[in-house]
């Protein structure tokens, strides 16, 4: 398996070097919650959300509080540092991660649109080890990604739904280069790539408490049904002392499997806020290629995500009185407890370690920050660790994330006012 072959590269006693996560080397990579850094800094909460001030790409109702046209463009760094035994690597990789664009455009419903292309999975790494003999590098890059479009409305003040269309889309790529020390005898690459696209519906509803008598309770959920793709794998060998190469595509199929949320929020006050979401996502049944229809991945299981989040909201246009300098800010702060949708040492169930899991424990925490008008910066930085339950069967990892993002901000189809 790959990730076996990975983490024998670490481990042999050669001198190695990685880049990006070791788990974005099994399956479609590992699992973005959100692409938002205003959800990831709570987190990860976002189903109950009530953003004015985002696009939320988890729950398609939460458009419905959108009061101004809204464009989003973020960055993300992530930086992990592996441990297996005595070696220990670092390893970092930034990239952009998604643009979003929502607008209102009819207040008697509260209806908005959205729009957006966000990363779903993040597959990218690299791993080199050399001797005095051969130099290799094995190089994964891409993952699964989401473009979508939807709207959201009321059809009464205490309830709102949302749908969305999703295009799964992604390539994920493989490459194997082989140096040998001695330069008679010829090096090689090998290239195998995975594109990959299919669509899926995603539903999403919120009941709004301060219309059913309940006072600041929100309960939102969401689901997004399994995509069939369209898959092709590609695969190139290349001498690299020639210009030619071998190219063979072949056709197959692929699933990126269903996923579901719910959460709870409770406004504590005027301006605080607290929320707590549980998801899940099938991936026991997920493969990114195969030349006839599977039952799944063997080094993949579902997983799923337990997060709390809590907020102090910005005060950008006085909308909760008078306030100045950083009083304006707002301040977030998460913690989520994961179960990864992969198996630790990426075999099939039945080898020595092949029913253990990895665990995943985050805490997080962000700024909004008031850039001018109704214009805001957010930034989040997520620290934590991932364990396998058997200890020795894959890396203890340690990471960080950091992620930007500038909000813009307009009125569109607002009435003009006739002389």
């Amino acid at each position: 398996m790959l990730f076996l072959a990975a983490v024998l590269a670490l481990c042999a006693g050669r001198s190695a070097h990685a880049q990006g996560s070791t788990y974005n080397f099994l399956g479609f990579g590992t699992p973005m919650p959100t692409a938002d850094p205003t959800i990831e800094a709570l987190g990860g909460t976002g189903v109950a959300l009530g953003g004015t001030r985002v696009v939320n790409d988890i729950n398609p109702a939460d458009w419905t509080w959108l009061t101004r046209a809204r464009f989003n463009i973020v960055l993300r760094l992530d930086y992990a540092s592996d441990q297996l035994g005595a070696t220990t690597e670092a390893q970092r990789n930034i990239s952009f991660s998604g643009v979003t664009f929502g607008v209102p455009f009819w207040s008697d419903y509260s209806a908005s649109l959205a729009l957006g292309y966000v990363p779903l999975t993040n597959a990218s790494g690299q791993i080199a080890s050399s001797d005095a003999i051969t130099t290799k590098t094995y190089v994964r890059k891409g993952g699964a990604n989401m473009l979508f479009l939807g709207a959201g409305f009321r059809p009464t003040g205490a309830v709102a739904l949302g749908g969305r269309l999703d295009l799964i889309t992604g390539d994920i790529r493989h490459q194997d280069h082989l140096a040998f020390t001695d330069t008679t005898q010829d090096s090689a690459e090998y290239e195998r790539d995975y594109v990959f696209y299919g669509l899926r519906p995603t539903f999403g509803v919120e009941l709004i408490g301060d219309s059913l008598g309940l006072p600041g309770l929100l309960f939102g959920a969401s689901y997004s049904l399994g995509a069939n793709l369209t898959s092709t794998r590609e695969t190139i060998i290349t001498p690299i002392s020639s210009s030619l190469d071998t190219t063979i595509d072949e056709a197959g199929q692929g699933y990126y499997p269903s996923a579901f949320a719910i959460g709870i929020s409770y406004q504590v006050s005027h301006r605080y806020r607290a929320e707590v979401d549980y998801s899940a996502q099938n991936f026991a049944s997920a493969y990114v290629y195969a030349p006839t229809a599977s039952s799944g991945d063997p080094s993949l299981q579902n997983g799923n995500r337990i997060s709390v989040g809590i907020e102090r909201l910005p005060n950008i246009s006085g909308e909760f009185g008078t306030s100045f300098g950083l009083d304006r800010w707002g301040l977030r702060l998460g913690f989520a407890y994961s179960q990864l949708p992969i198996y630790a040492d990426g075999a099939a169930v039945g080898s020595n370690f092949g029913n253990s899991g990895v665990t995943e424990l985050a805490l997080s925490a962000g700024l909004g920050i008031p850039l001018s008008f109704e214009t805001l910066m957010n930034l989040s930085a997520t620290v934590g660790q991932r364990n396998p339950t058997a200890v020795g069967s894959a890396p203890k990892e340690s990471f960080l994330r950091l992620g930007v993002s500038i909000g813009l901000s307009d009125k569109w189809f607002s009435p003009t006012r006739r002389e």
